[in-house]
């Protein structure tokens, strides 16, 4: 990830600017930011920049300390590299939003709308392509941060709808059964067991019908339709996204 410093708008110098936006902090508590990036001294660079503009923070190196900050942390914004070292981080967005509220910032060099709409999909608030300035990033940043929910982020969140393996069930919130097909559980434990993973449908069709996937094969399309109509009005296609000319991709339960 690249930051570029941008100049100050005319007439003002960067100095002035700073001073105006830490005075319009009042005496508020400053926010805290995670930066997740691989490169130290990008973050070190970003810190710097960062804290002249009121906003604490944190540096995590890798996508297991980052997991770690969220958990011991009340964090107000996360900026996360899409490439943190060997991990692409989309796929485990759910996984670090289930621990969250705190509004993600993705920052990228990948142009594609498909990732981004994945992306924004699995949880992620905000994408910024690289190279990304400076004043964009912390005006990025105080836009999440002040909307109304967003300043002191909330406990982390926990999952009420549980997937039962064993007894091939799916349990609803309050505690009651959501009737499936043998069909349509197969299908639901594995899109669940790789959340945030697209899944082919020739994958699919070879777990849930245990057959090949020839062209023009409805069977996953079919059963994907029967799931969400079941998992309607609560869930509908909420959980299950549809990943066109591919396949399909479960982004988690909702909580609470």
């Amino acid at each position: 990830m690249t930051l570029r410093m941008t100049t100050a708008r005319p007439g003002v110098t960067d100095p002035e600017a700073r001073a105006m936006d830490t005075a319009a902090l009042g005496q508020a508590v400053m926010p805290l930011v995670l930066l997740a990036d691989d490169e130290r001294e990008l973050t070190d660079e970003m810190a710097a920049y960062l804290a002249r503009y009121g906003l604490r923070t944190v540096v995590a190196n890798s996508f297991a300390a980052a997991l770690a900050i969220v958990e011991s942390h009340r964090l107000d914004a996360i900026i996360l590299d899409q490439r943190l070292g060997p991990v692409d981080t989309l796929p485990h967005l759910p996984e670090l939003r289930a621990r969250t509220d705190a509004p993600i910032l993705i920052v990228t060099g990948n142009r594609e709308e498909t990732d981004r709409v994945l992306g924004l999909e699995l949880g992620a608030d905000d994408f910024l392509v690289k190279p990304v300035s400076g004043r964009e990033l912390v005006a990025r940043l105080r836009a999440r941060i002040r909307r109304p929910g967003n300043m002191a982020a909330a406990a982390p969140r926990r999952d009420r709808w549980r997937l039962q393996p064993v007894e091939r069930r799916l349990v609803r919130p309050d505690g009651s059964l959501l009737e499936l097909t043998g069909a349509e559980f197969d299908l639901m434990a594995a899109l669940a067991a790789q959340p945030g993973e697209v899944q082919t449908r020739e994958a699919l069709t070879l777990q849930v019908f245990r057959r090949g996937w020839r062209p023009g094969d409805r069977a996953v399309d079919n059963a994907v339709l029967h799931l969400r109509q079941k998992l309607a009005p609560e869930l509908g296609e909420r959980c299950i996204i549809t990943i066109r000319q591919v396949g399909y991709v479960f982004i988690g339960f909702p909580n609470g």
